[in-house]
């Protein structure tokens, strides 16, 4: 009995509704960083052979190209081991990337992160009492 009052109170709605709020968050973050920031990064990562002419492309893209463009800087700047053994990166172009937009793709890589883990704590519950 118990367990049914917890699910129907304000404090289950607010558990469950908090990961489809950071999804809102983080996508918005997201829309800001690659309309805001995107020409920058993509300057700042001129030497890459992957992001080659991109800044030169990027005024004839729409909303979705700059958010796939976005995320592939992202991807790129957080694991970026792969695309310099691939040769796709360039190593100066990682290590002399700017410390602000680092920072703002932390920002952005934590907030997916607890996303990522509150809706597995969620869904754990929501198995378990189910």
């Amino acid at each position: 009995m118990a367990e049914q009052q917890f699910w129907s109170s304000w404090l289950a709605f607010g558990l469950l509704a908090c990961p489809i709020l950071l999804c809102a968050v983080s996508l918005a973050y997201s829309y800001y960083l690659s309309r805001r920031h995107l020409r920058e990064m993509l300057e700042a990562l001129q030497r890459s052979k992957y992001f080659y002419r991109w800044t030169e492309k990027l005024q004839y893209r729409g909303w979705f190209e700059h958010f796939l463009m976005f995320a592939n800087v992202r991807g790129m700047m957080f694991c970026p081991t792969p695309g310099l053994r691939r040769g796709l990166l360039s190593a100066e172009d990682v290590h002399n990337f700017p410390p602000r937009f680092k920072r703002l793709l932390s920002i952005q890589n934590r907030l997916d992160g607890v996303l990522f883990v509150w809706s597995a704590i969620m869904y754990e519950l929501l198995k378990l009492t189910g």
